[in-house]
């Protein structure tokens, strides 16, 4: 748990102080380049038991991929959290977050952000402010997201593509859960379309691709499934 919130280097000290010939047994939600880390160094010929999450075709998430112009991605999201369901938006840096939290605060939908620079208590306040509705988004790293869970999710909105289909599975697993309907939508420029149509066959995730600009009728739609 502490190598997911991003304290890779303290866990690493603590471990190369045991015993080299310790039994270790690792848990985690996914196996990513940090907790991959682990095991290379620390795991001598492991074996590895995986629990096989819900595959595409019997889950009630549906995966959507707008291919749109940078400079637009902000109106985008905007337009993505028109309807009243609770969302979480991923990007890949802390200023981004901050910087797409208050422009969505800016336009009415009430948003906080949620990155490895805020105090454990101020993650946990905004996190506990989206539960209770009191805001309507989240706009998260991926080291802050970990393990969060928030009942009701109607939309994740990647505002970064993720660079790791595991990373893309843990984003989209945070919509959608107990047979309750979810939507993830993906914003990626023209450029790094073919990375992400290569992720998502990793993923086993098949998704509609479609090129918007703001205001286009598709966006509402989208928008109005939430």
């Amino acid at each position: 748990h502490l190598c997911e919130l991003g304290f890779l280097e303290p866990v690493q000290r603590i471990l190369r102080r045991t015993p080299t010939d310790s039994q270790m047994l690792l848990f985690s939600a996914t196996l990513d380049t940090r907790v991959g880390a682990l095991v290379a160094e620390f795991l001598k010929k492991p074996a590895v038991y995986e629990i096989a999450g819900e595959t595409q075709a019997s889950s009630s998430t549906e995966h959507r991929v707008l291919v749109v112009d940078p400079r637009h991605k902000r109106t985008v999201v905007e337009e993505l959290l028109a309807g009243d369901g609770k969302a979480l938006v991923f990007t890949r840096t802390k200023v981004f977050a901050d910087e797409l939290a208050d422009h969505l605060d800016d336009a009415g939908i009430a948003a906080l952000a949620l990155h490895g620079d805020l105090t454990q208590e101020r993650r946990q306040r905004n996190l506990d402010k989206l539960t209770s509705g009191r805001v309507q988004a989240l706009v998260a790293t991926d080291v802050a997201a970990r393990g969060i869970h928030v009942d009701d999710i109607a939309i994740v909105v990647q505002a970064d593509a993720p660079d790791e289909y595991k990373a893309y599975l843990h984003r989209a697993g945070r919509t959608g859960r107990a047979g309750a309907r979810g939507l993830v939508v993906t914003l990626i420029s023209a450029r790094r379309r073919p990375s992400l149509e290569e992720l998502l066959s990793r993923a086993e995730i098949t998704a509609q691709f479609d090129a918007v600009k703001p205001g286009d009728r598709l966006i509402r739609q989208l928008a109005q499934r939430t």
